[in-house]
């Protein structure tokens, strides 16, 4: 960042001219006065720290002139770098510690949100997306440097181990609804899970494994889901060669700012209206640009275009795809709450 490139470059600066003005002293004393080295240099270092001891040897005039000229130089250059790196350090310190008091802050106050262990490439594109769909969350990494971006606006991160229960905690873990974890490396994502597991038995956690074998040993720390990326990447390969007008279509929803497109899950709650109703009755069919694809109940399996007869029961997760418009009045009818709940 640019307040680290400024420290360094007054720093070495400042080292530059104290050693120049060391070499000027002890030279012109060496040369002018004919002392030793040692005696040249205690000359100069009491010269240009003022301290005002005695002189080593009483002095010509051409050594009080080396004398002047080393006390202007001190007073002047010393002053003018030191000043400039005191700035330079206080200013980047009092505003790194700022802005970290400020994301302490946001993220104590966080809750229902989901937490991303690891800012690789994987971590950057889901913080992305879900800066996009406008749901809390806070990333963490063990690297500083992963988080020395320009584009971090609006994202909170913390530095820690994913696999440390404290760090975990520091990311309001046990209020949260989701984890992803994407570390570099499989063990490191069973440490992770396992850990996160323990503290929040409620919580939703997405891992990858780049290893076959890792999968079961991922799901048994607590994994819900594991995701290979060679394996979608080998799948979505093949299926943009052998059905390509599909995978448009799914790319199509991927675009859903481009073409208002998009697919959501919903579920019943248990105030709302819709308890007791049967889809057909629920008013969700009417809403034009939208339909029922899938319907899962209890964890079951998900039913693909369920009856219009099936009735709703809370905690039913209806999955929905349409234009954004019409998701976003079937999302405000299946929230309405009943007559009398509060």
């Amino acid at each position: 960042m640019y307040e680290h490139n400024d420290e360094l470059r007054i720093l070495a600066l400042t080292v530059l001219v104290v050693l120049g003005v060391l070499a000027f002293g002890i030279t012109g004393y060496m040369i002018i006065e004919g002392w030793t080295f040692y005696e040249s240099l205690y000359q100069t270092a009491i010269t240009i720290s003022t301290v005002g001891f005695a002189e080593v040897h009483p002095l010509s005039d051409g050594g009080r002139a080396i004398t002047i000229l080393l006390i202007l130089f001190a007073i002047s250059l010393f002053g003018y770098f030191f000043s400039r790196f005191v700035t330079v350090m206080v200013e980047g310190r009092i505003r790194s510690f700022l802005k970290g008091r400020k994301m302490e802050k946001q993220i104590a106050r966080l809750h229902d949100h989901y937490i991303i262990c690891g800012f690789g490439r994987m971590g950057k594109q889901i913080a992305v997306e879900f800066k996009q769909a406008g749901v809390p969350f806070v990333v963490m990494d063990n690297s500083p440097a992963s988080f020395e971006r320009g584009d971090m606006d609006g994202i909170l991160w913390i530095v820690g181990d994913a696999c440390r229960e404290e760090d975990l905690e520091l990311c309001r873990i046990r209020n949260a609804i989701g984890l992803v974890s994407v570390l570099a490396e499989d063990q490191h994502n069973v440490y992770a899970v396992l850990t996160a597991r323990g503290l929040n038995d409620n919580l939703r956690i997405i891992t990858r494994a780049t290893e076959f074998e890792s999968e079961s040993k991922l799901k048994r720390a607590g994994a819900d889901h594991v995701i290979s990326p060679f394996r979608i990447g080998g799948s979505r390969i093949a299926s943009l060669m052998l059905r390509p007008s599909i995978s448009h279509f799914l790319d199509g929803l991927k675009r859903a700012e481009e073409i208002r497109l998009t697919m959501v899950e919903v579920e019943v709650a248990d105030e709302s209206s819709l308890v007791g109703r049967t889809i057909r009755d629920s008013g969700i069919t009417d809403i034009e640009e939208s339909i029922i694809i899938g319907l899962r109940h209890n964890n079951e399996t998900i039913r693909i275009r369920p009856s219009v007869d099936t009735v709703l029961n809370s905690g039913d997760q209806l999955i929905i795809m349409g234009r954004l418009d019409a998701i976003q009045r079937v999302d405000g009818l299946v929230s309405r709450k009943a007559a009398g709940t509060y």
